[in-house]
């Protein structure tokens, strides 16, 4: 088609040059000497005529420029065509650009050079940089640029399917805007020194939330027009917010934009408002449970600390204060620039540190599994904290990320767990000062991660040996207390401490509460049991036998489950191996006559 083209072209232009080559008077002209040489000596001479040869040399010579002329402007304009977009000629179809006025201005400036006129829009994806462009185009067809500009094509060109040379911008022939990220800007621009210069470095930042509403409400016709949907006003202002706060990974506007037009997708599919449908895509998004408190939900929230209750026995205060966390924290009061809530938990092992995190998680999740947990006893090394935050370039594992900070990415709504946390390397107190002061930190990537959605809890059996002892039972309290936190405050650094949210101290269990612990422990066997379609039924004074079996005090609660583990799940398996107990019997515990074991009966289904 291009060869038809070029030659189509070119017999016309023949034809229209030797006709008027037949109306000249070359006579006059090719009497003068010098422009007779000019035209080479082969031109034959007739006595200061032309003859008919000579005319039709001209006229192949003129046709052949004026149609490689032609061509080369067809081949460009088809170049154009094929690799690129006509963003002036699109103008009247883009979206409105709001808030971006002093970037332009500053683009127009700089095409307005003579020299080192070309652009470099560097911002963080999803921040606007395409649509500074788009907004140049738009002024250039409404007229609104200096003359110098005026009638100019603002084209998009995709420069991966480029296949021609570089195109000549240091001297200013051709006025080019480009568009990248700050990582890409300092990896390809900035090292080539020859091609920064000749690119005039605009920034664009993230805009404010302010002028993200403006860009939500500019684009809300066109979201209704598109879904046949109403937008209220207070939606795009709940998006906005929203995407702020619980999508950290991505920038203002684009994550506010895609957050509206999801949202009234969804809400367009099904048939309802928007208004609650924005929180859902959020909470699908990020896993955060941000959708409208309803009324089951306040009672939850309200509930929250007897719930768990109902698995941590005899830690008042901790529960009360965690339960307090996360309500404020689901109401919308909290500190936005800190996690929901970072505790301390001190005490002696088996009081209930860690089932209170693991608590905490099944009530907010459903599931334990929702619990990041680390066994601080692991990084000791100087390497740990590359092992939490990831390693840095050019070394090993750095593509695979850190093990705290990928977790936390995935999930960014977690109860994280740092257990025995004295035991860690001094060097990953650090780290956990930027989480507590900020909610912010930097992986081996470069990459931000944000806390303000985790509930940190860091576990510490330091001044234990306090409350365990009988120096501790005979003292009061607040000595005992006392004692205990000067140990604390010996290994920990001020600053770390003065950063928590609250330091909860774990009292030692008695008796009671230890049998409470038992019970519970025994209704989840029965539920266990029950799975198989039988029924377990144990005595009081089988419970008494088993408590007095497993009691330490210096261990807390977690020999009662190893005891029932090895004694009473034990025995359950093995009659059912035996086929002694089988689906629809009912399997019946007491004590033995001399309260020392426990003895087994079975009772069949009738």
């Amino acid at each position: 088609n291009y060869l038809w083209s070029f030659i189509y072209v070119y017999v016309i232009m023949y034809n229209w040059m030797f006709c008027l080559v037949q109306d000249m008077h070359f006579d006059r002209v090719m009497v003068e000497p010098r422009v007779y040489d000019r035209l080479g000596a082969s031109v034959p001479r007739s006595g200061g005529h032309v003859s008919s040869d000579t005319k039709a040399v001209l006229c192949l010579g003129a046709a052949a420029a004026v149609g490689w002329a032609a061509w080369r402007y067809y081949q460009r304009r088809a170049c154009l065509r094929k690799f690129g977009r006509d963003m002036t000629a699109l103008a009247g179809k883009t979206d409105p650009v709001i808030g971006r006025d002093d970037e332009i201005d500053r683009v127009v400036s700089i095409l307005c050079r003579r020299t080192k006129n070309c652009v470099a829009l560097v911002g963080a994806a999803g921040v606007g940089k395409t649509a500074v462009a788009e907004a140049l185009a738009q002024r250039i067809a409404a007229g609104m640029v200096p003359d110098v500009l005026a009638g100019a094509r603002v084209i998009e060109l995709d420069v991966g399917a480029l296949v021609a040379g570089t195109p000549a911008l240091a001297r200013g022939r051709i006025r080019c805007v480009g568009a990248t990220t700050f990582d890409e800007y300092r990896k390809y621009i900035e090292k080539d020194a020859a091609l920064k210069r000749r690119f005039q470095k605009v920034q664009v930042e993230e805009p404010s939330m302010d002028t993200t509403i403006e860009i939500l409400q500019a684009l809300k016709k066109r979201h209704e027009h598109h879904h046949g949907l109403e937008i209220q006003d207070a939606a795009l202002v709940a998006a906005a917010q929203l995407a702020g706060r619980y999508i950290t990974g991505r920038q203002f506007p684009d994550k506010a934009i895609d957050l509206i037009d999801e949202a009234c997708a969804t809400a367009s599919k099904k048939m309802r408002q928007i208004n609650r449908k924005k929180a859902e895509v959020v909470s699908r998004w990020t896993g955060i449970p941000v959708t409208a408190l309803n009324q089951e939900e306040k009672d939850k929230l309200i509930c929250l600390a007897d719930r768990l209750h109902q698995r941590v026995v005899g830690q008042d205060e901790a529960v009360n204060l965690v339960a307090d966390a996360v309500l404020r924290s689901r109401v919308g009061l909290d500190h936005p620039g800190q996690p929901i809530g970072s505790f301390l938990f001190l005490g002696s092992t088996g009081v209930g540190k860690t089932e209170l995190a693991k608590a905490l998680a099944e009530q907010l999740f459903d599931s334990e599994k929702m619990l990041v947990r680390f066994d601080m006893s692991e990084y000791v090394g100087s390497s740990s904290v590359l092992r939490l935050v990831g390693a840095p370039p050019s070394y090993r594992g750095h593509e695979d990320g850190g093990q705290l900070t990928e977790k936390v990415r995935r999930n960014p709504y977690s109860v994280i767990l740092f257990d025995e946390v004295e035991k860690a390397d001094p060097s990953v107190f650090n780290i956990f000062l930027q989480i507590l002061d900020d909610s912010r930190l930097t992986d081996g990537r470069g990459q931000t991660v944000d806390f303000k959605n985790t509930i940190i809890i860091m576990t510490s059996n330091l001044g234990s040996d306090y409350l365990i002892s009988k120096t501790a039972r005979e003292n009061t309290t607040i000595s005992t207390q006392e004692l205990l936190m000067e140990q604390v405050c010996k290994h920990f650094k001020p600053e770390l401490l003065n950063r928590l949210s609250e330091i909860v101290i774990f009292e030692p269990l008695s008796h009671d509460k230890l049998k409470e612990i038992m019970k519970i422990q025994m209704k989840s066997i029965m539920a266990r049991v029950a799975t198989k379609g039988i029924s377990l039924s144990v005595s009081d004074a089988a419970l008494d036998t088993i408590l007095s079996e497993s009691y330490t005090p210096t261990y807390g609660a977690r020999p009662i489950r190893r005891w029932m583990q090895k004694n009473v799940m034990t025995t359950l398996s093995k009659m059912l191996v035996k086929g002694e107990a089988g689906e629809g019997s009912t399997i019946c515990i007491e004590a033995t006559d001399d309260n020392k074991g426990l003895k087994y009966e079975v009772v069949k289904e009738v």
